[in-house]
């Protein structure tokens, strides 16, 4: 397996392109490359980004949420996620409040034909990556906000462990997993490397029509339902 950084030109609040970053990147994409951009760069791309004092940005957050799950952290459920402050993030926006992207799996989709048609690519995973936390643990790590080209989830149901004992429930999350490796990757700071390629990953099916979709479980049956209720 290897992991690529590329560095690029910032992309500068409130609105820039993310096709011209793409235009002038010096890398050779690859067929069944798994190329993570970094969200911010796809919300600076569509414009979705509001000048720091316009707006409270508890105002801003109550908005943005699909749930506010706790009004005195401001943790909430967005796009099928656990993330605190809607995803709205204030570092690297030269005084701009960045929301997360809308509707970017259309983004994704015309990114996905830029790349495989400039590169003459016939399989290749996109993975749209934003930086979050864990419960009961510090610092951040990478979430998959959405994702287009490939299978995120590995089945093991059916197979067998190291003793023979078949494996019920097991599935493994491969789309979060290269998007904590790929936030790694790219840094916090001022490391103007937004977008990181992984290749060489196995047990990994492409196909246009995979989504984040694959991902997301109801409320009700997930394991911390008891505390995805608002507070």
């Amino acid at each position: 397996m290897e992991i690529f950084r590329i560095k690029t030109d910032v992309l500068v609040p409130p609105k820039d392109d993310i096709f011209r970053v793409l235009e002038d990147v010096n890398f050779e994409f690859k067929n069944r490359d798994i190329v993570c951009i970094a969200s911010k760069c796809l919300s600076i791309s569509q414009g979705r980004c509001i000048k720091i004092g316009e707006i409270q940005k508890k105002e801003l957050i109550f908005s943005e949420a699909d749930i506010v799950l706790d009004k005195r952290t401001f943790l909430t459920q967005k796009n099928g996620a656990i993330v605190p402050f809607s995803g709205i993030d204030e570092s690297n926006g030269n005084g701009y409040y960045v929301l997360w992207p809308k509707d970017v799996c259309n983004l994704l989709n015309e990114i996905y034909e830029f790349l495989c048609k400039k590169y003459d690519i016939t399989d290749l995973g996109i993975i749209s990556v934003d930086s979050t936390i864990l419960p009961l643990r510090k610092g951040t790590v990478g979430i998959a906000q959405d994702l287009i080209g490939f299978n995120p989830i590995r089945n093991y149901i059916g197979e067998r462990d190291i003793f023979g004992r078949e494996l019920k429930i097991t599935t493994v999350d491969i789309a979060d997993s290269i998007a904590s490796v790929a936030c790694y990757a790219m840094g916090e700071g001022a490391e103007c490397c937004p977008i990181v390629v992984c290749r060489g990953f196995k047990n990994v099916e492409f196909g246009k029509n995979f989504s984040s979709k694959s991902l997301t479980i109801p409320s009700e049956e997930d394991m911390f339902s008891g505390l995805l209720t608002e507070r």
